[in-house]
């Protein structure tokens, strides 16, 4: 039975992390090592709220706590995890999130049944509100998924959905530690340029929605994360056909206008609308998307 290492990067969400340890260690699948990387810094609260957290499980031999002197990124933490792992699959699980008893088993088991040409899959997640409501996304893309990755319509949800080979790993390399946001994204981008990547057509994580959540705070901080992965990805995409390329700058311009309408900013929404290149096309999805936002709106707020 081949071990997995599931890295569980954490930074002020202490409160949260028990229940990802919890879901990664009671797996139906036996050969796995969690490794928790703390990356608050060493004696700030968190740091020492965390590992009062973690210090029962100090003692399991499957389990590895570290503590980043200082506050790094995600990238760094997931990076220092993979370089303190023993696995032959790698997992990621953030700090508020939870794996489903069968995930691991599950992906394990649709990696071993491939060819060495698939290097890595993803699962369908359930998003999980506060007020009890839940939705499932169940994803069918598999193969070669370059340009639906370049073109945001894979949802790893933060990678808390992957697993990878580790031999991949050894070839694709790192994390990039400049990407702040988007990390999981950027670097399944590099991995797709290489392997195949499959999909178990299962809801095996939560994700739990909540206030507190890591997201982009304001439109402005959106457009600006964006923009940075569409400059790093720039020769990316300008490899694919055109109509391709076309494509992704669209749904990407279209993104970062729904952001502005979120925030009633007509105009900076209408010049992306403009920027995308479709605007009539453009227009038509943000109306639908926004109706479709105010309905699930709706059945958050009365927890269906």
């Amino acid at each position: 039975m081949k071990k997995v290492s599931v890295i569980i990067p954490t930074f002020k969400r202490p409160d949260f992390l028990e229940r990802a340890i919890e879901s990664a260690l009671h797996q139906d699948y036996k050969n796995i090592e969690v490794i928790v990387v703390d990356d608050n810094g060493r004696g700030t609260a968190d740091q020492l709220e965390t590992y009062e957290t973690v210090k029962k499980y100090n003692t399991s031999e499957n389990f590895l706590y570290i503590a980043h002197e200082t506050n790094l990124n995600g990238s760094c933490a997931r990076n220092t995890g993979i370089k303190n792992s023993k696995g032959d699959y790698i997992c990621f699980l953030d700090d508020d999130d939870q794996f489903m008893p069968d995930k691991v088993r599950k992906q394990v088991d649709l990696l071993e049944g491939h060819s060495g040409d698939w290097g890595a899959c993803y699962s369908g997640h359930t998003r999980v509100y506060p007020t009890g409501a839940k939705f499932k996304h169940i994803p069918k893309k598999r193969g070669n998924l370059y340009f639906d990755i370049l073109a945001a319509k894979i949802d790893l949800c933060a990678g808390s959905t992957l697993m990878i080979k580790k031999d991949v790993i050894d070839k694709v390399g790192f994390f990039d530690e400049s990407f702040t946001r988007h990390q999981d994204i950027e670097y399944i981008l590099r991995v797709s340029k290489f392997y195949k990547i499959d999909v178990s057509n299962h809801s095996l994580v939560n994700i739990f929605m909540h206030p507190t959540s890591n997201r982009s705070k304001s439109a402005e901080q959106f457009e600006e994360r964006k923009k940075y992965f569409l400059d790093t990805f720039n020769s990316s995409i300008k490899s694919l056909p055109e109509y391709k390329q076309r494509y992704v700058y669209f749904a990407h311009n279209i993104d970062i206008a729904k952001q502005y309408l979120k925030q009633k900013n007509i105009k900076k929404c209408l010049l992306f609308v403009k920027t995308s290149g479709r605007p009539l096309t453009g227009l038509i999805k943000i109306i639908w998307d926004t109706v479709t936002y105010y309905i699930r709106k709706k059945q958050i707020k009365m927890g269906r």
